[in-house]
């Protein structure tokens, strides 16, 4: 049995189960609703009933997502995440690591409705090292994202542009010249595959802030196909997108060659 109290907006039963159970697949939810294993405030209710703020949510699973480990040793782990989960927080995807693994410290994160390859450390030398590659960019993060248009470019791209965090609006913006405030950020992508209307591209971040992918790609004039927040609701809905293409595919480990985990230069880690 799996207990939580419901904080969102309302909305029918069967929609706020997942997220408030990322952790159970929809299918093993939707058997649970069939099943009648959903109780609110103590009474067993179907997914059409109205899930209200405050409601206390109970449900009885038969089996959890399993978690899927691409990579683990004494020191590292590399974990896939599914969409729709987020990375940190009380019900998260690293919530759900930490119930098969143990304590173990998130050291990036990936937008909810990203999904790939996510690191996290064992101990206090691996946390330090990984921070400090990550800060300095050796640690390499490789992405597709399948964009609405078809960049006319020919081999590697580089995008430099600068970034701020809009904390009230939780958005990126993106500058083309330096402005107060801003940041320079950097990313590189090659064109993968011409799919007509939309093409898939294969991106290279150094380092990461929030949304920078998908800010920066709008920005350059081709949104990630599903994203609502920088694309267009409308050429979604056409599509058929209802989640945003950007899967993290891999990460590529450089560290001094002083450093602990050195032996790991070299290690590519993907899904």
């Amino acid at each position: 049995m799996i207990e939580r109290i419901y904080q969102g907006a309302d909305k029918p039963l069967k929609r706020a189960l997942p997220e408030l159970f990322p952790e159970v697949s929809y299918s093993e939810l939707s058997a649970c609703l069939r099943r009648r294993d959903v109780k609110v405030n103590d009474s067993r209710s179907s997914g059409d009933s109205l899930l209200t703020a405050g409601s206390l949510v109970r449900i009885y699973p038969k089996k959890l997502k399993e978690v899927k480990v691409l990579y683990e040793d004494d020191d590292l782990l590399a974990c896939y995440k599914p969409k729709g989960v987020p990375s940190e927080g009380d019900i998260s995807f690293c919530s759900m690591v930490e119930e098969v693994k143990g304590k173990v410290r998130l050291m990036h994160r990936l937008d909810t409705n990203t999904d790939g390859v996510l690191l996290f450390t064992k101990n206090d030398v691996a946390y330090r090292e990984v921070y400090e590659a990550m800060r300095s960019g050796t640690i390499r993060k490789e992405y597709l994202a399948e964009v609405y248009g078809v960049p006319s470019v020919k081999g590697e791209c580089t995008l430099d542009y600068y970034y701020k965090k809009d904390e009230a609006k939780e958005r990126a913006v993106i500058a083309d010249h330096p402005r107060d405030g801003f940041i320079p950020v950097s990313l590189s992508f090659v064109v993968e595959e011409d799919r007509g209307e939309s093409a898939l591209l294969r991106v290279v971040i150094h380092k990461g802030k929030m949304h920078q992918i998908r800010a920066m790609l709008a920005h350059y004039g081709y949104f990630i196909l599903g994203d609502g927040k920088y694309g267009s609701d409308i050429v979604n809905r056409r599509l058929g997108v209802k989640k945003t293409l950007l899967t993290a595919v891999a990460v590529e480990l450089t560290f001094p060659k002083d450093a602990c985990l050195s032996r790991l230069n070299g290690l590519r880690i993907s899904i």
